[in-house]
């Protein structure tokens, strides 16, 4: 059987997608409790609570962490995949969850996921460096 590898636009389309949604609905509702308390000139920074963003910050990425690693792992694909006709599938075995895991990890840093992704443009298999390690692939609906 022929796979048809996920096109770059198709995929980057859809993680756009994917990143509005996580934004509308996690990312600027939980964003606005450290707005409140931002540091508006220097001495406002040596009061500021740094901890309340560190907190916060962390649990938007895991929120969106779950995001990915859920609905790729429970239908193989998110909602901007479904939008766009593409999904996640193992090369050898049943996608498994650490796998799922694993090729998610750099979306909790945009410095690793631009990194990541650096390898689709080189790889035959337009796979992210990740998709490489877990031996994943993305594919597009004919």
């Amino acid at each position: 059987m022929a796979y048809i590898f996920a096109s770059n636009w198709k995929r980057f389309a859809s993680f756009l997608v994917d990143s509005l949604i996580l934004s509308t609905i996690i990312t600027k509702p939980l964003s606005s409790l450290v707005e409140i308390n931002t540091p508006k000139n220097f001495t406002d920074i040596l009061n500021f609570d740094f901890g309340n963003l560190i907190l916060v910050t962390s649990i938007i990425s895991l929120i969106n962490f779950i995001y990915w690693v859920s609905l790729e792992y429970k239908i193989q694909q998110t909602i901007g995949g479904l939008i766009f006709g593409i999904y996640v599938k193992s090369e050898k075995n049943r996608l498994s969850l650490p796998k799922t895991i694993l090729r998610n990890i750099t979306k909790i840093s945009t410095i690793l996921l631009i990194i990541d992704v650096i390898s689709v443009f080189i790889s035959k298999k337009k796979q992210r460096f990740t998709e490489k390690l877990t031996g994943t692939i993305t594919l597009q609906n004919d």
